[in-house]
C-alpha cells in the first residue's frame, strides 16, 4: 500500500480551533465543531467515511481520530 501525502495546511488553514471531519479522500473539510463530540454529532447522518482531526492547532506532530477506533 502506497502512503498518501495529505496537505493538512491547505485543508485546515481557515478553520477555527476545534475539530474537523475530513472526507475519505482527504480532499475537503465536511464538518467542524468546537469539540470532537459536537463534530461527530453533526456527522452522524453522513454516510461516507470521515476522518477527525483537531483544527486551529500546530500540525507538526499530532495523531488524528477515526470513529472506527471506538469499535
Amino acid at each position: 500500500m502506497k502512503a498518501q501525502k495529505i496537505d493538512f495546511l491547505r485543508l485546515l488553514r481557515n478553520q477555527k480551533k476545534g475539530w474537523v471531519a475530513i472526507s475519505r479522500n482527504f480532499d475537503k473539510v465536511i464538518f467542524h465543531g468546537k469539540t470532537l463530540k459536537e463534530t461527530m454529532k453533526k456527522a452522524s447522518q453522513y454516510k461516507d467515511k470521515l476522518y477527525y482531526f483537531p483544527s486551529g492547532e500546530s500540525y507538526s506532530n499530532f495523531v488524528g481520530f477515526n470513529e472506527k477506533c471506538l469499535d
